[in-house]
């Protein structure tokens, strides 16, 4: 089994992070979906449609 509590840790530039592993993915699926519809608007808007 996946323990979901479990502390993420990483670095960007000189600040150190630290995330339990389901808000990691949470964030990371939020992303996500958020590229995707951004594109789609972008693709709709982009065609004239």
């Amino acid at each position: 089994m996946i323990n979901w509590k479990k502390p993420v840790r990483f670095k960007i530039g000189d600040v150190p992070w630290e995330f339990p592993l389901n808000v990691l993915i949470l964030l990371i699926l939020i992303t996500i979906i958020l590229m995707l519809g951004g594109a789609y608007l972008g693709f709709q808007f982009g065609s004239g449609g």
